[in-house]
C-alpha cells in the first residue's frame, strides 16, 4: 500500500483513500472499546499519575492495540524494527497516562456520562447493528467472546464518553478570527516555482591525502569510534504457534460463536466500478477571484462539449485518454477502477448514487475540477454467509489457540527455569530443543532463527551472567533466554585498525573540504556573485526547474522537504537562498510566485472548520501538557 501511494502520490483518488487512513487512525484511539479493555489493575505497576495507578495488564493491552493497528495499516510492510521506529511502547505509556490524568480532571470539573448517553452510544456502534437497528443476540456474543460481563463493557464506554466529553469540552472554546481565516487562506494557496541545484555533501573531495600525524591525531581523539563492542553468547528456547497446530480441534459451535461475535467483519460494503473525465480549471498568474471564475466557466464549457460527444456515441474511454487532466486515470480510459462507497469526495459520490450502471453523468463541480462520470457497474452491500467465511473464520481460531498455547508453554520452561536457571532442564520437560547463538554484539546480532526481535535482545543484553530471562512473545514467535558467556568491550591499538583510521580520517577531510566549498559557494550564490546556470555548468550538475507549487504539495523533482519549501517561500522573485537538507546542499531561486486570491463563501466555510479543528487540536494538546506537568507522575521502566 505504500508503494502505491508513493507512486500516484499527486492523484486526486490517491489523496481521498489518505484521507480515510487518517480517519481510521482517529477512530482506533478515540472510538475504541476501552482503550485497552477494562481498568482491571491484576500484574504489576508500570505507572502512577498522581496515586492513581497504571497496571501491567493495561499497558500490554494498549500496547498490543496499538501494535494490531499498525499491523493492519502497513500489513506486509509491518516489522519489529517498525515497532521500535514508532516507539510504540512509549506511545502506549502516553496514552494511558493521558487518560489517567484527563479522568482525573473529569473528576475534579465533576464531569459525568448519563446512563442514557451510554445505552444510545452502545446502541450505534455497528457492530451491534443487523439492519441498522441494534441486535442484542450480537451483543451477548460479543460480550461472550471478550468474557466480559455488560457492567465491565459499559463502564468501558462510559469512561471512553467521559474522555471524549472532556476533550470537546476545551476544543469546543476555540475561535477563528476573519483575520486568521485570510491570513491562512493566502498562506495554504500562494503558490511559487524555483530553479535548483543539488549539491551532495560529499560531492567535492580533497586532492591531499591524510598524513601519518593526521591519521594519529584521528584515532587519539575518536577512540570511542574505533571500540570493539560488548558480546554475548545466547542459549534460548523457541517455539511458534505452528508446533502446535496437530494438537488444536475447531468445533462448528467456535465457528458460529466466532461468526456471530465478529459478524460487522463480514459486511461487504457496496461497490462501484466507475470511470471518469477530469478537466481541471487552468488559472492565470494572478490568481484573481475574477480569472478563476473564468477558467471554472472555460472548464464547466469544456466539460459540456465532451459530454456531447459522448451524448452523439464518442468513446467515453478514447475521449478520457485524450482530455482527462487526471492522467493516472486517463492514460486507462477514464478507468477508477472497483472502490467502495464511501471513498470518493462528496459531490463525486452523490452523483454516484443517483446513476444507473452504464449511464454518464452531467459535469460534477468538486475541488478537483469538473467530472463526467460513467458508471459501469454496482455491486449491493451484504454480509457473508457462515458458509462462506468458514474455512476464514478457521484459520483465524486456529491461530489464536496456537498463540495461546504457545505463551502458555513459554511461561511453563521459564517457571521451571527460574527454580535453578537451568534452562535446558526446563526445554527437555517440555519437549523443546534448546540452541545456542554465537557470539553478538548490540551492533551485529544477526542470528537468522530470531530474526528481528528488538526485545529479544535488549533483553538479552541487560540480563546477568547465567540467569534466564523473563519471556519474550511476539505474534509469530516466543523465547525463554539464558547469557552463557561475555566478552567485555575493549579498543584495539592503532596498528590493529590503521586501515580502518586511515579511511576514517581521509573520509572527515574529504567532509570537511566538501562542506566549506559547498558553502562557500551557496553564499555566492545567495549574495548574488555567481548565478545557479554557471554554478550548475562549472558542478556538472543539471539545473533543474519545478512547476508551480503550495506549502502543502510535494515538491516536484524535491519532494516534502520542509527546509526547502520554507527557504522558497520567504525568497523575493529573482533572488537565491540555500539550505542543507539529508546530506544534501539544495541551491535555489525564486523564478515566480503566484498570490492566492480571497476565498469564495465555499472556500471559507471549508477552512473555518478545518482551522477551528486544527487550533482545537492545539489548544487540547497545550492544555495536556500544562496538566501533564503539574502532574505526579512515576514510571517503573523495569515493568516496560
Amino acid at each position: 500500500m505504500l508503494n502505491v501511494i508513493r507512486e500516484h502520490a499527486d492523484s486526486w483518488l490517491i489523496k481521498s483513500i489518505l484521507w480515510l487512513i487518517v480517519f481510521a487512525f482517529i477512530g482506533t484511539i478515540f472510538y475504541s472499546w476501552g482503550m485497552g479493555g477494562s481498568s482491571g489493575s491484576s500484574g504489576g505497576v508500570v505507572a502512577t499519575v498522581d496515586g492513581s495507578k497504571i497496571s501491567q495488564a493495561q499497558y500490554e493491552r494498549t500496547f498490543n492495540n496499538l501494535i494490531n493497528f499498525y499491523r493492519e495499516q502497513f500489513q506486509g510492510q509491518f516489522s519489529e524494527e517498525l515497532i521500535q521506529k514508532l516507539d510504540l511502547k512509549t506511545q502506549a505509556l502516553d496514552v494511558l497516562i493521558q487518560k489517567k490524568i484527563l479522568l482525573i480532571k473529569a473528576k475534579e470539573l465533576d464531569i459525568q456520562i448519563s446512563d442514557t448517553e451510554v445505552v444510545n452510544q452502545i446502541n450505534s456502534l455497528a457492530a451491534f447493528q443487523k439492519d441498522k437497528v441494534f441486535n442484542n443476540i450480537a451483543y451477548q456474543n460479543y460480550l461472550k467472546f471478550k468474557r466480559l460481563t455488560p457492567l465491565e463493557f459499559e463502564e468501558s464506554q462510559r469512561e471512553a464518553l467521559l474522555l471524549e466529553k472532556v476533550r470537546n469540552l476545551i476544543k469546543s472554546n476555540v475561535k477563528v478570527s476573519p483575520n486568521e481565516l485570510n491570513k491562512a487562506y493566502m498562506l495554504a494557496n500562494e503558490k511559487v516555482k524555483i530553479d535548483y541545484i543539488v549539491i551532495p555533501t560529499n560531492h567535492f573531495k580533497s586532492e591531499e591525502k591524510v598524513s601519518q600525524e593526521e591519521i594519529k591525531s584521528f584515532y587519539e581523539k575518536n577512540k570511542g569510534r574505533f571500540e570493539i563492542p560488548e558480546k554475548i553468547k545466547i542459549q534460548y528456547v523457541k517455539t511458534t504457534p505452528t508446533d502446535y497446530e496437530s494438537l488444536i480441534d475447531i468445533h462448528n459451535e467456535d465457528i458460529e460463536d466466532y461468526y456471530n461475535t465478529k459478524i460487522a467483519d463480514f459486511r461487504v460494503r457496496k461497490m462501484y466500478k466507475a470511470a471518469h473525465i477530469l478537466i481541471r480549471p487552468e488559472t492565470d498568474a494572478n490568481n484573481s477571484q475574477e480569472s478563476t471564475k473564468k477558467a471554472e466557466e472555460l472548464a464547466k464549457g469544456e466539460a459540456d462539449e465532451i459530454l456531447k460527444k459522448i451524448r452523439n456515441g464518442a468513446s467515453f474511454s478514447e475521449l478520457a485518454k485524450k482530455y482527462s487532466d487526471d492522467t493516472v486515470s486517463g492514460k486507462n480510459g477514464g478507468s477508477l477502477g472497483e472502490f467502495p462507497e464511501g471513498m470518493m469526495v462528496t459531490e463525486f459520490e452523490n452523483a454516484l448514487k443517483k446513476l444507473n450502471p452504464k449511464e454518464t453523468s452531467e459535469p460534477i463541480k468538486t475541488s478537483f475540477g469538473f467530472h463526467i462520470i460513467q458508471l459501469n457497474e454496482v455491486t449491493p452491500e451484504r454480509i457473508k454467509p457462515i458458509e462462506e467465511v468458514k474455512e476464514e473464520i478457521t484459520k483465524k481460531i486456529k491461530v489464536n489457540k496456537t498463540r495461546q498455547k504457545m505463551r502458555r508453554v513459554v511461561k511453563h520452561v521459564h517457571r521451571s527455569a527460574k527454580e535453578d536457571q537451568d534452562l535446558m532442564r526446563a526445554a527437555q520437560e517440555n519437549s523443546l530443543s534448546i540452541q545456542t547463538t554465537p557470539f553478538i554484539s548490540r551492533e551485529n546480532h544477526v542470528v537468522p532463527e530470531i530474526g528481528s526481535n528488538p526485545e529479544f535482545f535488549n533483553q538479552a543484553f541487560l540480563l546477568g551472567d547465567n540467569k534466564v530471562g523473563e519471556p519474550v512473545v511476539t505474534l509469530e514467535s516466543a523465547f525463554v533466554i539464558k547469557v552463557l558467556n561475555r566478552e567485555k568491550p575493549y579498543i584495539p591499538e592503532l596498528n590493529k585498525v590503521e586501515q580502518l583510521a586511515r579511511s576514517k580520517t581521509q573520509e572527515e577531510k574529504d567532509h570537511n573540504f566538501s562542506t566549506i566549498k559547498s558553502e562557500s559557494l551557496a553564499k555566492e550564490i545567495s549574495n548574488g556573485t555567481v548565478d545557479l546556470e554557471s554554478a550548475a555548468k562549472n558542478l556538472g550538475l543539471g539545473l533543474k526547474h519545478t512547476p508551480f507549487f503550495n506549502r502543502a504539495d510535494s515538491i516536484p523533482g524535491i519532494g516534502n522537504l520542509q527546509k526547502v519549501k520554507s527557504k522558497a517561500f520567504e525568497l523575493d522573485k529573482g533572488k537565491s537562498g540555500w539550505v542543507l537538507v539529508r546530506d544534501n546542499y539544495y541551491l535555489i531561486r525564486l523564478q515566480d510566485r503566484q498570490k492566492a486570491s480571497a476565498p469564495d463563501i465555499e472556500d471559507s466555510k471549508e477552512l473555518r472548520t478545518r482551522l477551528k479543528l486544527e487550533k482545537g487540536d492545539a489548544a487540547f494538546q497545550e492544555w495536556m501538557k500544562n496538566l501533564k506537568e503539574r502532574s505526579e507522575i512515576l514510571i517503573d521502566k523495569s515493568q516496560l
